[in-house]
């Protein structure tokens, strides 16, 4: 209470107020207060009210005159440090309180998430709406697939809410996702509001990582610290990333796999035998991997680190002795075994396989909508290397990962265990012809020819004097470098040395020939001295030794000289100022040769054109710089090229320093070159002739050409880089007048530090425009992008002042990823513990001169007509009007889902750019006008693309069909709009070169595995250039009905498994006893049943005009029998059945249907009964039984309702069957039950029951007769015919239907499925089923997969996600994933006529094998193809190819096994989509399904692996073997 009892009693009045308790308490009307204004604030009481009784904030205006309905308040703990900690709400609709001493009363969640307590007190500010609106907001979710359209639908629903901190978000019913930060104006706060603008931001907790740990040279060298880079990994960097992740929570599924290169000398191929490869040089290598984990889930991590330093020591060994061992001892299997020997070296860093692993990883992102986990968003590759991120790669494969990652949208998070190098990292260098400089638009493929990647082939043919090594920057790479030392932590201002010798410094200090045989060079003389430099004897005082010190040494962090954009390169960057104010003289690196003299300087000749240098060699340790300098006594060193003037105040440093203190830290050795090229990243060009001549013209540079030279090298060496970064002093002063933008933007300390990137770059490249535009502030996660400029390669030594245009524009895909300014280089724990998702909008949008240039127009339309459209994907408008305006309303949803299709297949919508960064639509039209008259298509463009308005955020998109809406790709736009009548579709295709396939081989040790295998894959983009778009619209718009495969649509497969466990329902519905099989049939009628309930109808079919006419959805109907798959198709009862079903429509009344059954007598019924569309009495078969003129419950049901015009409904008619059953109609053939609508057989009783001769009971086994052939017999053991294609029969064993999966309509968009089922159903084997979507909400399926699970799970049922293909086939999409051979000690043994000897229907292909899985608790999942009869062709719809070997799955779920023949044994794989939390398994962190699988491999492999129990088993079998009775056929009844 802020009002005291005294205060409270006086009146405005003059009259005393009561003295009750009530009066008191209760607040003193104002009259005409006056409105508050912005920071007004006062203090009151809070209350904290259970959030299940309400959401809402409750104020009472009373309190506080003067405060109105909509004014928006800060809420903040009188204790509290600042806004930080405060939230904002809008104060509701005053209402009359029944407690009027309440003040403000918040619920429980808020005063959890703000430390508030009950009956405290706050102080109330009013707040500026403008001022708290949010720009990005973080959301993290877990355990759930939260799609692209999620995101869109999510976003906009929170559009005007006031949101804060680790709030709870709930959307269709349930919660999602949690707010993990809110950002305004770059700072973090703890509350906002959500506007159209607002950018969302969506991290996962469970997300799939792939770890890739790179095994070369350097991990067991030593750190500065004195521990190995191996030591660094496993205690270090991963126990403090794996501590994060179970701080923050997370769930994710990780793979961890050791990379490796090893190569090997020509005398060294032979014994090296396998999949060997040769790189550019024409080395010989072989590539390793190595499992560690595997899918999985894993709480606590220290026995993985355990095993992985294990396996770091064992790796050498595995790969360079046992390997090759292992494969020779195969090859020599006849005669002595080779010798063993220890051939190939591990490669360096640099060499490693960086690409090919990113690759492997690539092809099961690529197809992530396969076996579509419910339960996981998100991929992230983590690359730990004791390097410093430079790596030779090819031009062809780093063209074609760049391409991939694009389409996949994620970046590639890099760690290094290195200190930061003096060049740019991460680089990469690749051999490449030069780029042919085109005339004005790019020539055929636009801007990419102005690219050396993009540019011309991408194999490097030829010779080395026609390639030249090209330097880049890859933009979709984010770099860590983790240098963490336990004994010296970094400190700011301590010197940390970069170049470190690391050969001799692990000599050892007892080889005394150390010191004498290290060459240092002498100083420079003073009488040869550099102009500018004092020469004369200086007495130093102790303070200007500090100060010198300081101004060398020191880290100079002055933030007001880095660049504006926030993207810093760390402090080797910020000192690049110093680098460059003193030409180098004639100083010979250090060299290391210990049985050499020492080599004197050469003389100085300043006349001398051609520096040399010494023979690239890139064996180097990663404490120096990646481009290192090698042993060798031939080197010459860099003449001095002309002189420079003397500073006018020379610095304290350019007094004391001699100068090679201020040369530029070189990191590698030059290339010997013919002639000074030029080696920055600008455009190369003759020098300007304006420039004023050196004052040494001998020693001037030569002017800067547009080819560079041939390099005076063999083709087999590898070009280095050339690091000639002139310092500004000695080049050529241009006048003010002649200046160019890239010189004027490398001179001054602050141009220096300056670092384009591609979203800081100007976006107009000259080859388009000849422009330079200002671009908006970007983040750092995707800041350092480069490439090479037309003419010159770039030097990875200097900071560029030109990106190219085309990488700046394909890295914008990130360009709304990180909402704060970060250092480049700085380790970005938010990214590693919790991956980002690629996000929704970018602001990157061609000129439209770049669209006529460089992009091809692909164009269709189609009309609306909503009386032709039947879309399960689109929820039909409830508008009502005019034809215009139901067509509009129907338009704009079938343009959202358009949209939505296009977001799940990774597009984003194109926003407009910020006011203050981009230059008027004037300005813009006048400046990216072409110079040439060519405009393509001019008549067709009525507007300019790049003119027309676009949204300010993600959630004004498509609020009306006025606008078109721009989504965005790599290298595709699409503009969607309505013309009035028909929605009109135009694609934009960028011209660009393909990005060729790259084959590729290794050798991979899979996680369940004895050793290393082979493995032959092919990298290539799975692009959306052929995607068939067109098709997928007709599918939204109602025109079409059926996926195709080349939409990559969304699709999981599910089994239900009847479990070990007994079921525990184990009473019909009418009260009678069920044993084990009647329950489990009965629960996969209940399945049925909510298929029935949930099959989609369109409109018209829900609600006919002649509601006569209407009729319930038919029912699903399933065909159990006791027979296995292959005994089944050639049963001719049970295809009788499918036929039925297969030609059954909807369950209508006849036409002329005028019969009651209320009036006809029992033997009328039983002679209706046998008319010809009666119902079905035949015999049928179960467990080997024959039951004699019998029918089933659903076929009298379902006749009853056809025939009888008093029946309405299937209920109805079950009740009519209990009544006849009771009345002595008919009975159940055993007497066990009641009447029930299902699989059950019944016999009519008495008078009514005729005997029926079933047709062709003689015939069934009459022997050479094609198509008849008896269950028993198989391809396998059958002579197939030669003209079986001809005659063959095609089967459809599933049937297909779309269900609506949100029946209560919770969700904004129609939410449908397609399921695929199966029809005829084995209560001991599996059920399978299919769900396939696209765009369709994933928390939706997860919820009807979990009521599913629930209503059969007490049948005895478990619902289990499996895999879509044949285990057999795993590593075709995942090569770190495969199956574990188990071969058999014993083959089974091979029994003459064991088709006779078994009972019929038996499976005797491999039958000991079935026997033997049954034994572990299998059960058998789908059925080899090659077992079935040639004359049949089974289908399933869900199939898209047939199974080679037949599969069993346990009965946990936990496992699958496919059966290989004779010895060869079985095929174990452990089913990793049953993770934690996944369907089919609990919730807890006690359960590990992978661990379950494993107890089972062990165990099966045992018993396959000793000779003696399989022996015992294979006799046990043959001992239960009895002899078979032939059945008789039923007696005949006259």
């Amino acid at each position: 209470m802020t009002t005291s009892r005294a205060e409270s009693q006086q009146s405005n009045y003059g009259r005393r107020r009561s003295n009750t308790t009530q009066s008191v308490l209760r607040p003193v009307q104002q009259q005409n207060a006056v409105p508050l204004k912005v920071g007004d604030s006062k203090v009151l009481n809070l209350w904290v009210h259970p959030t299940k009784d309400s959401t809402s904030i409750l104020f009472n205006h009373s309190w506080w005159p003067g405060v109105a309905e909509g004014d928006l308040l800060r809420v903040m703990s009188t204790s509290a440090g600042g806004p930080e900690s405060s939230f904002l709400f809008v104060v509701p609709k005053e209402e009359v309180s029944s407690k009027p001493q309440l003040q403000i009363s918040i619920p429980k969640s808020i005063a959890d998430a703000f430390q508030l307590r009950n009956n405290g007190e706050v102080t109330i500010t009013k707040a500026d709406k403008e001022s708290c609106c949010a720009d990005y907001v973080e959301f993290v979710f877990q355990d759930q697939y939260l799609g692209r359209n999620d995101m869109w639908r999510l976003g906009e629903h929170l559009v005007d809410q006031y949101v804060y901190v680790n709030q709870e978000v709930s959307f269709i019913g349930s919660t999602i996702a949690k707010i993990h930060g809110i950002y305004t104006n770059g700072e973090k706060v703890s509350s906002a509001r959500i506007t159209s603008k607002t950018k969302a931001i969506y991290r996962s907790l469970s997300a799939r990582v792939t770890i890739f740990i790179q095994v070369c040279h350097e991990l067991w060298e030593f750190a500065g610290d004195g521990e190995r880079y191996s030591e660094k990994i496993v205690h270090s960097f991963l126990p403090t990333l794996f501590a994060k992740w179970k701080d923050a929570g997370t769930n994710h599924t990780v793979t961890i796999v050791l990379v490796s290169r090893v190569y090997y000398e020509e005398s060294e191929i032979d014994y090296a035998a396998g999949p060997l490869r040769r790189d550019e040089d024409g080395q010989w290598y072989k590539d390793f991997y190595k499992v560690i984990t595997d899918l999985e889930v894993i709480h606590e991590w220290k026995p993985t680190l355990v095993s992985l330093k294990n396996s770091f020591w064992d790796f050498q060994r595995d790969i360079l002795l046992t390997h090759h061992y292992h494969r020779a001892t195969q090859d020599f299997i006849i005669g002595p075994s080779p010798p063993v020997r220890l051939v190939g070296r591990l490669s360096y860093a640099h060499d490693g396989p960086i690409l090919e692993a990113l690759n492997l990883a690539l092809n099961p992102f690529e197809t992530h909508y396969i076996d579509r986990s419910l339960s996981l968003t998100g991929s992230m590759i983590l690359v730990i290397s004791p390097g410093t991120g430079y790596f030779r790669v090819s031009k062809k494969l780093l063209r074609l990962t760049t391409t991939r990652i694009l389409d996949q949208g994620f970046l590639v998070n890099l760690v290094l265990l290195t200190k930061p190098p003096l060049h740019q990292s991460p680089i990469f260098s690749f051999k490449a012809s030069e780029p042919v400089n085109k005339s004005e638009g790019g020539g055929k493929f636009g801007p990419h020819t102005f690219d050396p990647l993009w540019d011309g082939d991408d194999t490097c043919v030829g010779k080395a004097a026609n390639t030249k090594t090209y330097w880049w920057e890859p933009f979709w790479i984010s770099t860590t470098f983790w240098d963490v030392q336990m004994d010296l932590p970094f400190r700011q201002d301590r010197f940390i040395p970069r170049a470190k010798m690391h050969q001799i410094q692990m000599l050892g200090l007892l080889e005394h020939d150390v010191l004498s045989s290290i060459e240092v060079p002498y100083l420079p003389s003073p009488t040869d001295s550099t102009p500018g430099v004092t020469t004369n004897a200086i007495t130093l005082s102790q303070a200007d030794a500090n100060r010198f010190d300081l101004e060398i040494f020191a880290l100079k962090r002055n933030l007001t000289n880095l660049n504006p954009m926030g993207l810093y390169r760390g402090s080797v960057e910020r000192r690049n100022s110093h680098r460059a104010s003193t030409l180098a003289k004639n100083i010979q690196p250090i060299e290391e040769s210990p049985k050499k003299s020492p080599v004197e300087l050469p003389p100085s000749k300043p006349d001398n054109p051609a520096p040399t240098a010494p023979k690239p060699d890139l064996h180097a340790s990663p404490s120096r710089a990646s481009l290192r300098s090698v042993h060798s006594n031939k080197s010459t060193v860099s003449s001095q090229l002309g002189s420079i003037k003397a500073p006018i105040k020379p610095s304290l440093a350019s007094k004391l320093a001699p100068s090679w203190l201020f040369n530029p830290f070189r990191s590698a050795i030059s290339e010997p070159q013919t002639s000074q090229v030029s080696a920055s990243a600008t455009p190369s060009r003759p020098a300007p002739t304006t420039l004023a001549p050196a004052p040494n013209a001998s020693a001037t540079l030569p002017s800067r050409t547009m080819v560079p030279p041939k390099p005076a090298v063999p083709s087999s060496q590898t070009p280095l880089p050339v690091a000639i970064k002139r310092p500004v002093s000695t080049l050529p002063r241009p006048s003010n007048l002649s200046r160019t933008f890239e010189e004027d933007s490398n001179l001054g300390p602050r141009a220096s530090l300056i670092r384009r990137s591609p979203l800081n770059t100007p976006p107009r490249d000259d080859g388009i425009t000849f422009k330079r535009r200002s671009v908006p502030s970007a983040n750092a996660l995707i800041a350092p992008l480069s490439s090479s400029s037309p003419g010159s390669a770039t030097n990875p030594s200097q900071n560029r002042s030109h990106v190219s245009y085309t990488q700046s524009s394909l890295a914008r895909r990130w360009q709304h990823m990180l909402p704060q300014r970060v250092h480049k280089h700085d380790t970005k724990w938010n990214v590693l513990v919790t991956p980002p998702c690629l996000p929704l909008t970018v602001e990157y949008f061609p000129t439209q001169a770049e669209l006529d240039h460089s992009y091809q127009v692909f164009s269709y339309d189609f009309v609306i007509d909503p009386s032709e459209m039947r879309s399960f994907l689109v929820r039909p408008p409830t508008v009502k009007g005019n034809a215009d305006e139901v067509r509009r309303a129907w338009a704009l949803a079938v343009m959202r889902g358009m949209a939505a299709v296009r977001l799940a297949q990774g597009f984003q919508f194109v926003l407009a750019a910020p006011q203050q960064q981009t230059k008027t639509q004037t300005q813009r039209r006048a400046e990216d006008r072409p110079t040439s008259s060519m405009r393509r298509l001019k008549s067709f463009m009525a507007v300019d693309e790049d003119l027309m308005p676009k949204p300010a955020g993600a959630s004004e998109v498509l609020r009306l069909t006025t606008d078109p809406v721009y989504l965005s790709m790599s290298n595709e736009i699409h503009r969607i709009s309505y013309t009035g009548e028909a929605i009109q579709v135009r694609r934009y295709v960028r011209r660009m070169l393909p990005a060729k396939s790259f084959e590729y081989q290794c050798l991979i040790w899979p996680k369940l595995g004895g050793g290393y295998t082979e493995l032959s894959t092919t990298f290539s983009s799975q692009g959306l250039e052929n995607y068939g778009w067109n098709r997928l619209d007709m599918l939204v718009a109602g025109y079409e009905h059926n996926f195709n495969e080349s939409m990559r649509y969304w699709r999981t497969r599910f089994v239900v498994i009847p479990t070990a466990e007994p079921p525990m329902v184990t009473v019909g519905p009418a009260g009678e006893k069920l044993d084990e099989e009647e329950t489990r049939l009965l629960g996969i009628e209940k399945l049925a049943e909510q298929f029935t309930k949930l099959r989609w109808q369109s409109p018209e079919e829900r609600n006919p005009a002649n509601s006569a006419t209407a009729s319930p959805p038919p029912p699903v109907r399933f065909l159990p029998t006791t027979l296995d798959p292959v005994a089944s198709v050639v049963d001719e009862s049970l295809m009788e059945q499918l036929d039925m079903i297969h030609a059954a429509g909807p369950l209508k009344k006849k036409m002329k249907s005028e019969r009651e059954i209320g009036d006809m007598s029992f033997a009328a019924i039983a002679k209706a009964m046998r008319e010809e569309d009666g119902v079905q009495i035949k015999n049928n078969r179960w467990h080997r039984t024959q039951y004699a003129n019998t029918f089933t419950g659903f076929d009298f049901v379902s006749w009853l309702v056809r025939e009888f015009r008093d029946v309405s409904s299937r209920s109805q008619a079950t009740e009519w069957g209990v009544r006849l059953l009771e009345q002595g109609l008919f009975e159940h053939c055993r007497g066990f039950h009641s009447f029930l609508d299902g699989h059950y057989f019944y016999r009519l009783k008495g008078e009514y029951y005729i005997p029926i001769t079933p047709k062709g009971w003689f015939r069934r086994h009459a022997p050479n007769e094609e198509g008849n052939l008896r269950s028993g017999h198989y391809p396998s053991s059958t002579p197939k015919s030669k003209n079986a294609r001809r005659n063959k029969k095609r089967l459809i064993l599933s049937q297909t239907m779309v269900i609506d999966i949100d029946p209560n309509k919770r969700s904004d968009q129609a939410e449908a499925v397609v399921l695929h089922h199966d029809i005829i159903h084995n209560p001991a084997t599996v059920f399978h089923f299919e769900l396939q979507w696209i765009g369709t909400t994933a928390r939706c399926i997860e919820d009807l997969l979990r009521q599913w699970n629930r209503a059969i799970e007490r049948y005895g049922l478990r619902l289990v996600e499996a895999y879509v293909t044949q285990i057999s086939d795993i590593r075709d999409r995942n090569a770190f994933q495969s199956c574990y051979p188990m071969r058999l000690a014993v083959q089974p043994p091979v029994v003459p006529d064991l088709d006779k000897r078994l009972p019929e229907g038996t499976q005797t292909v491999h039958y000991f094998e079935y026997a033997l899985l049954r034994k572990f608790g299998f059960i058998l999942d789908v059925e080899a193809a090659d077992l079935y009869p040639d004359t049949i062709d089974v289908v399933y719809s869900y199939r898209r190819s047939p199974y080679r070997y037949s599969q069993f799955v346990h009965r946990s779920g936990v496992a699958f096994v496919q059966v290989l023949s004779g010895s060869q044994g079985f095929l174990f794989l452990t089913n990793r989509l049953l993770g934690p939390g996944r369907m089919g398994s609990t919730k807890t962190k006690d359960n590990r399904p992978a661990t379950a699988a494993e107890e089972v491999r062990l165990e099966l492999y045992k018993f396959c692996a000793d000779p003696a129990t399989l022996i015992a088993f294979y006799d046990e079998e043959l001992a239960n073997w009895a002899h078979v009775v032939p059945e008789e056929p039923p007696p005949l009844s006259i």
